[in-house]
This record gives C-alpha cells, structure tokens and sequence, in this order.
C-alpha cells in the first residue's frame, strides 16, 4: 500500500506574531509536528503493510532537519513543497498546492491527514485536498484498519461514532491523540540521514506564481485579536429556582 501523509509544522510559541497581511511569522521560530499529523502518521506506518510512507509538506527550507526527525520514526520518503510564492495561501490554495504535488508523484492508495492544525483550528484542508483529488474521504477518523480493499473507520461524531468504509484510493483525517507517534530508532535516524528530501517548487508543480500563496488566496486575514478568558464567581445554589436565577444572571453578564 503507497501511503502519503501531510504534515503541518506548527509555530511552538504561545505568543505568535503576525505579519503586516496577518500571516503568522514562521522565520525564527520554533516548530513542532502539528498533534494529529502525528497521530495520521503513525496511522500510516501501522497501515503501510509492504508498501511505503511518504510525508508531505509545505514549508521553507528549513523543514528539512524536522522532516529527517519523521523518517527516523519510520516514513521511507519526504517531499518539501519551499517557494517564496508560496507564502501566505489560504486553506484553498493549500489544498491545491498539496494535490498538484500528489499528482505529480502518483499512485498513492490512501491520502492521510490530521483532521484540524493547532494554528488555524478550520480543519478545511483534508476535504478540499480529496475533493482536489477526486476520491471519497472521511473526516475525523479515531481508528483505521483496511481489509480488502477498503478502509474501515470509526468517525468521531459530536454524541457518539460511526463505523464507515471507503474504497481506495481514499482520504481520510485522523483525529489528534488517536495513536501516540512512536520513537525514532538508530536505525531510523542513520537512514534519515542518507535519504534525499525532495524539493518542488512552483515550477516543478506547473502552477503560476499567480494562483500560488497569498496571492492566489480567495480569502483574506483583516484582523487578529487577543481574546482572555475573563474570571468569573459562580454561586453554589441547592434548589432549581436559585439555579435558574443564576444562570439568566450570567446569560445577561455574557449577552451585555
């Protein structure tokens, strides 16, 4: 089975800075793997049989020393999409970008992603990426196993799960937490060193500078504010009708 995951590296900070178009500052900082990318990456490395893992993302140059950490814990490849023109896209040029990349490579049987980024919270990526790519998807995967020729998985829903089944090729995004992504090995890390990440640009994909990144991005960041969790008393009540009089004293308190 030909696996491909993509990765988000996500800023390690809890006080990001924004850019004069309010694009999240990414030079000089520090990152992590994106928590549910870890979980689909794992996901694919349980799934991956005889077949192969190739992690995906995009990113500056500087993604390569992190992309190495994942092929020391077992991905076989790595594909880092780096263009200055890439900067700033949206979801929908993301999606786009990441689906030209899947095309030029070919062949994959199953896309994996993490259901939502820490960063951005939208979780609009996986469902434009297999809608991009013309294959079924499922969002919000807890556990996946395949059998036959098709991916069985259990769906987190908002009161409960659904037991679904896709046939390949197919998208689908794991939630974060689902699987613990294992530790890199000795063996891992010495072939990480040795293996060549590949590079494409918006050259190598055919895509014009200008559908690229924030230029080629229909949607646009106006503002970026701060929000803080204000602290409140709650009063203890023993009857329903205090309860009911301190609920519609807080509903008032938040309405005002």
């Amino acid at each position: 089975m030909k696996i491909a995951v993509c990765i988000k590296f996500v800023p390690e900070t809890e006080n990001p800075r924004m850019d004069i178009n309010n694009n999240l500052v990414r030079e000089g900082v520090a990152h992590m793997v994106n928590i549910a990318d870890e979980a689909a990456l794992e996901t694919a490395l349980k799934l991956r049989g005889c077949g192969s893992v190739t992690i995906l993302t995009m990113g500056t140059l500087s993604c390569r020393e992190a992309l190495r950490s994942l092929l020391a814990r077992g991905a076989d490849d790595a594909v880092l999409l780096s263009d200055s023109c890439f900067a700033g896209a949206d979801t929908y040029i993301t999606a786009l970008t990441l689906s030209r990349a899947i095309s030029k490579m070919g062949g994959f049987d199953v896309i994996l992603c993490g259901r939502r980024a820490i960063d951005g919270e939208t979780g609009q990526v996986p469902p434009a990426l297999a809608v991009f790519c013309g294959i079924p998807f499922i969002t919000n995967a807890t556990s996946v196993s395949y059998t036959d020729g098709y991916l069985d998985c259990s769906r987190l829903l908002e009161h409960g799960t659904e037991l679904l089944r896709a046939p390949l090729p197919a998208l689908i995004s794991v939630c974060e937490y689902s699987n613990s992504l294992r530790l890199p090995s000795i063996k891992g890390m010495r072939r990480a060193k040795e293996t060549q990440i590949t590079v494409m640009d918006h050259t190598s994909l055919e895509m014009d500078r200008e559908i690229c990144g924030l230029q080629g991005s229909p949607t646009r960041v106006f503002r970026v504010e701060k929000g803080f969790h204000k602290k409140r008393r709650a009063q203890l009540s023993f009857t329903a009708a205090e309860g009911a009089r301190c609920l519609e004293a807080l509903i008032q308190e938040v309405n005002r």
